[in-house]
C-alpha cells in the first residue's frame, strides 16, 4: 500500500472509476444553504404562494387588494432584497440569507396575487361571469386554433384562441382560450369535418354553447374548473355538428404563427396515424398516451388494472419518458470517463435540448413533462459552465421557474406528484445508492485510509453490488505493493458470473421505487384514495416494460414503413410487453393488502398529510449526514479546509460523529422514542382512514349532486349506511329519450379536466382526457370524505345507466354488505348492459344479491323501510316504470324514494291504497313532464321535493309544467344541480333540510 503516493493514488482511483462499469452517482453535498441554495429559495417562494392562497380563503369578496395587501408584500420584498445586499457587503452571511429567504416569501405572495388578479374585461371568463355569455345560449365564436384538432372516440377537440364573440345580436372583442368538443356521430358528420381541413393556425367561426368546468356540489368533490384553467382554458363548449363550423380562409392569420410548432404538430399527427396503422386498438390506445399524451383511447379495463397496481403513471408522459428520450438522443455524446472540450460538446447539448423541447411541445408541455425537460436542460447546460449540477439544486431550479411563471401550479396534483417523486429520488434513493457505492468500492488510499463504518449486512450488500475484483487486480499490476481485499463472497461470485449489473439494477430500482412510494403515499391517498404496496415491486418491472414499449414501438413504426415482415416481430414484442404491463397486477389482486382504497381527510384535517413528511425529512437529513467513507475529507470540507492536498484523518468527537453509520444516525434522528411513535402513528392514520362521524341517533339522507342521474346516501341512526343508486352517464338517445333543444349538459364529459380517475364512457362512448366516472370521482369521493370504507347496503332502483352505472365503481371501491334490487332485469341477455356489468362486479366481489318487491317491510335501527313497488313479478326488463319505490319512516318524518317511475306507475300506486304520504319526496324521473302527476302529488302531499337533475339537463329536466305543480302546492323545491347536495336530517322530534351550496356561502 505504501508503493503509491497520495496524489498518485487519487489519480489512479479516478482513472479506474472512469473505466468501471458501475453507475456513477454524483457526490452528495450536505443539505446546507450554501450547498443547496436553490432548495431553500424555492421553498421560500412556495411558502409565499401558499401564504397568499391561505389568506385569500378568508376574503369573502374579490378585490384588487389582497387580504394581507400585496402592496405590503411588494414593499417587504424590496426591503428584504436591499437588506440582503447590505448584509452581504458587511460580511454577515446568516442575516443576508435570512433576509433573502424572507424576500422570496414576499415575492411568492406578490406573484400569486398577480396571477389571481382580475383578468382583462375581454377575457372569456369575465364575459361569462358578467352574463354576456350564458350556458344555454349559443354564441358565434371567432378565433384561431392554437393546436391541431385532437382526436377522441367519435369526436374531436378544438383548442381556440378567441378573437371575437357574437351573442344576442351584439359583437365584441374577446381574449382567452376555449376548448370545444365536436361530436361526430355518423359518416356524414365525419366527412363534413374532414372537409374543413382544420389545422394549427386555422381561423374558424363556430356556433357553440360555452360554460365553465363542472363542479359537483358535494363534500369531497373535485372542482374541474380548476383543472380547465390550469390547462390554460377559460371556458369549454360543445358543437353539435361540424356544419356549425366555418373556416375563414381569407384572413392573414389563417397560417401557423410558429412554423417550428407547425412541423412538430405535423410530426405528432403522423405518429398518431402510424400507431393506428401498426397496432391494435388495445395496444394503440396505451401507446398514444405514452408517446403523444392522448389519453382518450386508453382501454377502460387497462386503465383500471394499471391504477390498481399503482402503475398508471407510466402511461402519462413524465420524467421517465423524457429521460428515455434523452438517453437515446445522447447516444454516446457524453461519457463519464471522457474529457471533452466545452466548445466541442456545446453544439451537441443544443441538439439534444432541441429534441427534448420539441418532444415536450408535442406532448402539450404538461407539468411532469416540463419539469423533466427543465431539469435535463439544467443538468446538460450546467457542466458547460460549472463542474456539475447537483440534483437537488436542479430539481429546485425547475420548480422555481415553473412556480414563478404559474404560481397556481402548486395546487396541481400532477405538479405535486411529479416533484415529490423526484424529491424521493434525489434526497433518498440517490444518496443511499451513493453511500452503498462508496462502501462497496472502498479500498485503502490516502483519501480513504480507514474501512467503511457500517454494519456487516450493509457492507456485504454494497460489496456484492459494487466491488469489481477484476478492476482491483488490474490496478495492482502497476503497483509495487501486493495485497488482497477481504470482500464478501457474493461479490466475488457475482463478479465471476457477471451478474453484478443485473443485481445492482434490481436492488437500486427497488430502493428508488420504495422511496417514491413512501413519499407519494399521502398524495395518492388524498387525490386517488388508493394505497398500493404492491407498486413497489410492480414499478420496477413496469419501468423496464415501458422502455421496451417505447423503443420497440418506435422501431416497429420506422421499420414498418419499409418492410411489414421485418416489423412484425417488433409489433409482437410490443403487444407482449403491453399485455405484461397491463396484467402485471393480476397475480396480486387476491392479496388483500396488495392494493386497497382509503378514505381521505377534508378541511383542516388534511394537515395530517403535511405532518407525514416530517419523519421522511428527518430520514433524508440523516442519510445526508451519514459519511461511512472519506470521513477526513468530509470533516475538513465542513471546516473550510478542503484546500489541503493530503488531508489526514481527524480524531475526537467530530470524527466519531462522521463515522456514525446510517442505522445509528437514523435511530438518533428518526427512530428515537420522541419521533418513532409519532411517525408510526401518522403513517397508520394516513393509510388507515379518517373515522366517520359517530352515530348521534339521527336519520340522515344525502341526495347527491351527480349531474343527470340519481344517488342518495342513507345513514341510519346507529351508523349503518345504504346507498340508493350511484349516478352514471347516459348516451344520447338512450331508451328512446332525446336531448332537448338548448341543452348542453352531457354533450361533453363533465370530468374532462379530471386528475386521473377511471370510469365509463359518456356520450357516444366519449371518454375524457384521463377517463371519468361519476361512481368513482363523485359518489365514491363523497363517501371517502365522510370517512367511509364500507357500505352496508347497495340499492339499485332500476337498470338505467344514470342510476346504476356508478354502483359498479362503488362495489369495487368499498366493502359492501349486501346489494338489493327490485324484480327486474333477470332475463333477456344483451339488455340492460349496465345492470349486467353491476351483477358481474358484485359476483366477482362475492357480494350477496337480494331482490325485493312490493309489500315487504324491514326495520333498520328504528327506521321503517317499506317497499311499495314493483309488484312481485319479473318483467324481463328494467324500464322506468319498474323502478324500486321505497318509503322510509322515522318518527314523524316520512321520505318517499321514487326512482324513475312515470305516470302509469304513479296512477297504479295511487290506486293501490298504500300509504304514500311523505314529508320529503324524491321527484320521480328527474322532474320530467311524464311524471309527478296530480294523482301522485295528491296522495303524497310533500312539504319538500328534491329533484335529482343536472344544472343544465340535456333532456330538459325538470319540466316547467312539473315545477308549476309543486309551486301550486307551496312545496319547497330543491334541485341538486343548482343547490348542490340536499341533506335531510331527522330525529324523533322533527327534521330539517339543508343545501350544500347554501351552507358553503
Amino acid at each position: 500500500m505504501a508503493g503509491r503516493g497520495p496524489r498518485e493514488a487519487q489519480i489512479e482511483d479516478e482513472r479506474e472509476r472512469g473505466r468501471s462499469g458501475a453507475p456513477r452517482f454524483s457526490g452528495y453535498a450536505a443539505l446546507l444553504t450554501r450547498r443547496q441554495p436553490l432548495l431553500y429559495v424555492t421553498a421560500a417562494l412556495a411558502a409565499g404562494i401558499l401564504l397568499d392562497i391561505f389568506l385569500n380563503t378568508f376574503q369573502s369578496e374579490p378585490s384588487n387588494v389582497a387580504p394581507f395587501s400585496h402592496r405590503l408584500a411588494s414593499l417587504a420584498w424590496i426591503t428584504c432584497i436591499a437588506l440582503s445586499g447590505f448584509f452581504i457587503l458587511g460580511g454577515k452571511k446568516a442575516p443576508a440569507t435570512a433576509s433573502l429567504l424572507i424576500g422570496f416569501v414576499a415575492a411568492g405572495c406578490v406573484l400569486s396575487h398577480l396571477e389571481r388578479s382580475r383578468p382583462a374585461e375581454s377575457r372569456l371568463k369575465r364575459l361569462f361571469d358578467a352574463g354576456l355569455i350564458t350556458p344555454g345560449d349559443p354564441v358565434a365564436l371567432t378565433g384561431t386554433l392554437v393546436l391541431p384538432p385532437e382526436p377522441a372516440p367519435g369526436a374531436y377537440y378544438l383548442y381556440v384562441e378567441a378573437e371575437t364573440i357574437q351573442t344576442r345580436g351584439a359583437s365584441c372583442a374577446a381574449t382567452g382560450r376555449a376548448r370545444l368538443l365536436v361530436s361526430l356521430g355518423d359518416d356524414e358528420s365525419i366527412a363534413n369535418f374532414d372537409a374543413l381541413a382544420l389545422d394549427y393556425g386555422s381561423s374558424i367561426r363556430a356556433m357553440v354553447r360555452l360554460e365553465r368546468g363542472r363542479h359537483y356540489g358535494n363534500p369531497g368533490a373535485v372542482d374541474f374548473n380548476d383543472f380547465l384553467e390550469r390547462d390554460g382554458f377559460d371556458l369549454k363548449g360543445a358543437i353539435k355538428s361540424p356544419l356549425l363550423i366555418s373556416r375563414i380562409e381569407s384572413r392573414k392569420s389563417d397560417a401557423p404563427s410558429n412554423v417550428a410548432l407547425g412541423w412538430i404538430y405535423q410530426a405528432r399527427r403522423g405518429l398518431v396515424k402510424a400507431i393506428d396503422a401498426r397496432f391494435n386498438a388495445f395496444t394503440g390506445g396505451t401507446l398514444k398516451a405514452m408517446l403523444v399524451d392522448n389519453r382518450f383511447f386508453i382501454d377502460e379495463d387497462a386503465s383500471r388494472r394499471l391504477r390498481e397496481g399503482g402503475t398508471f403513471h407510466i402511461i402519462s408522459i413524465s420524467g421517465m419518458h423524457v429521460g428515455i428520450l434523452a438517453w437515446v438522443l445522447l447516444g454516446g455524446f457524453f461519457s463519464p470517463g471522457r474529457k471533452r472540450a466545452k466548445r466541442g460538446r456545446a453544439w451537441k447539448v443544443g441538439l439534444v435540448l432541441l429534441g427534448l423541447w420539441s418532444y415536450a411541445a408535442m406532448a402539450g408541455l404538461a407539468a411532469p413533462v416540463t419539469r423533466a425537460a427543465t431539469m435535463l436542460t439544467i443538468a446538460l447546460i450546467a457542466p458547460l459552465f460549472f463542474r456539475r449540477a447537483p440534483s437537488i439544486n436542479t430539481m429546485a431550479l425547475a420548480a422555481f421557474l415553473m412556480l414563478a411563471h404559474t404560481p397556481s401550479l402548486i395546487a396541481d396534483p400532477g405538479f405535486q406528484l411529479s416533484f415529490v417523486a423526484v424529491a424521493a429520488i434525489v434526497t433518498i434513493a440517490i444518496p443511499v445508492a451513493a453511500r452503498l457505492q462508496e462502501i462497496g468500492e472502498w479500498r485503502p488510499s490516502a483519501r480513504t485510509p480507514h474501512p467503511p463504518r457500517c454494519s456487516r449486512p450493509v457492507r456485504a450488500v454494497a460489496e456484492a453490488l459494487f466491488w469489481n475484483e477484476r478492476r482491483f487486480r488490474r490496478g495492482l499490476k502497476g503497483s509495487s505493493v501486493r495485497y488482497r481485499m477481504d470482500k464478501a463472497g457474493a461479490a466475488l461470485l457475482l463478479g465471476r458470473l457477471r451478474l453484478q449489473p443485473l443485481a445492482r439494477g434490481a436492488l437500486l430500482s427497488l430502493i428508488t421505487s420504495s422511496a417514491i412510494q413512501a413519499l407519494t403515499l399521502p398524495l395518492t391517498a388524498l387525490y386517488f384514495n388508493r394505497v398500493t404496496p404492491v407498486g413497489v415491486l410492480l414499478n420496477v418491472a413496469t419501468g423496464l416494460l415501458t422502455v421496451v414499449l417505447m423503443l420497440a414501438s418506435t422501431c416497429a413504426m420506422i421499420v414498418g414503413s419499409a418492410s411489414e415482415s421485418l416489423a412484425a416481430p417488433l409489433v409482437s414484442l410490443v403487444d407482449l410487453s403491453h399485455h405484461l404491463l397491463v396484467y402485471s397486477v393480476e397475480p396480486f389482486r387476491e392479496l388483500s393488502l396488495s392494493t386497497f382504497r382509503v378514505a381521505h381527510y377534508e378541511g383542516w384535517r388534511q394537515g395530517i398529510y403535511g405532518l407525514y413528511f416530517l419523519p421522511l425529512c428527518l430520514l433524508a437529513v440523516s442519510i445526508d449526514r451519514w459519511r461511512p467513507v472519506e470521513r477526513a475529507r468530509f470533516i475538513l470540507e465542513a471546516r473550510g479546509l478542503s484546500s489541503r492536498k493530503d488531508p489526514l484523518p481527524l480524531t475526537g468527537r467530530a470524527t466519531r460523529r462522521a463515522r456514525r453509520p446510517l442505522y445509528m444516525a437514523f435511530a438518533r434522528a428518526v427512530l428515537s422514542p420522541y419521533t418513532l411513535l409519532p411517525a408510526v402513528l401518522i403513517c397508520s392514520i394516513v393509510v388507515a382512514r379518517p373515522a366517520p362521524a359517530s352515530p348521534d341517533g339521527r336519520l340522515r339522507i344525502h341526495f347527491l349532486d351527480v349531474g343527470q342521474g340519481d344517488s342518495a346516501l342513507v345513514i341510519f341512526p346507529r351508523g349503518s349506511t345504504m346507498l340508493i343508486d350511484g349516478g352514471g352517464e347516459m348516451s344520447f338517445g338512450a331508451r328512446g329519450e332525446t336531448p332537448m333543444k338548448g341543452s348542453t349538459e352531457g354533450s361533453e364529459e363533465d370530468g374532462s379536466e379530471d386528475l386521473g380517475a377511471t370510469g365509463p364512457r359518456g356520450a357516444r362512448g366519449l371518454k375524457s382526457r384521463e377517463g371519468f366516472s361519476i361512481g368513482e370521482m363523485v359518489v365514491s369521493r363523497f363517501l371517502w370524505s365522510l370517512g367511509y370504507t364500507r357500505v352496508d347496503y347497495l340499492v339499485a332502483t332500476h337498470g338505467d345507466a344514470d342510476h346504476i352505472g356508478g354502483l359498479s365503481d362503488v362495489a369495487r371501491n368499498f366493502d359492501v354488505g349486501e346489494s338489493i334490487i327490485g324484480r327486474f332485469a333477470i332475463g333477456e341477455p344483451g339488455k340492460d348492459q349496465e345492470f349486467q356489468r353491476f351483477r358481474e362486479t358484485i359476483a366477482a366481489r362475492s357480494i350477496p344479491l337480494g331482490q325485493v318487491s312490493a309489500g315487504q317491510r324491514f326495520e333498520i335501527e328504528g327506521v321503517q323501510v317499506e317497499v311499495l313497488w314493483p309488484p312481485a313479478r319479473a318483467t324481463g326488463s328494467s324500464s322506468n316504470n319498474d323502478s324500486l319505490v321505497i318509503r322510509f319512516v322515522y318518527g314523524p318524518l316520512a321520505v318517499l324514494m321514487t326512482g324513475d317511475i312515470e305516470r302509469d306507475t304513479e296512477k297504479a300506486l295511487a290506486r293501490s291504497r298504500v300509504n304514500l304520504r311523505a314529508d320529503i319526496l324524491k321527484a320521480p324521473h328527474h322532474g320530467s313532464k311524464t311524471s309527478s302527476s296530480e294523482d301522485l302529488l295528491t296522495e303524497v302531499e310533500p312539504e319538500c321535493v328534491v329533484i335529482s337533475v343536472g344544472e343544465r339537463s340535456r333532456f330538459g329536466h325538470p319540466h316547467e309544467v312539473v315545477l308549476d305543480r309543486y309551486r301550486q302546492r307551496s312545496t319547497r323545491v330543491f334541485q341538486t344541480g343548482r343547490d348542490g347536495m340536499v341533506t335531510v336530517s331527522a330525529d324523533e322530534g322533527g327534521y330539517d333540510v339543508t343545501a350544500y351550496r347554501y351552507l358553503r356561502h
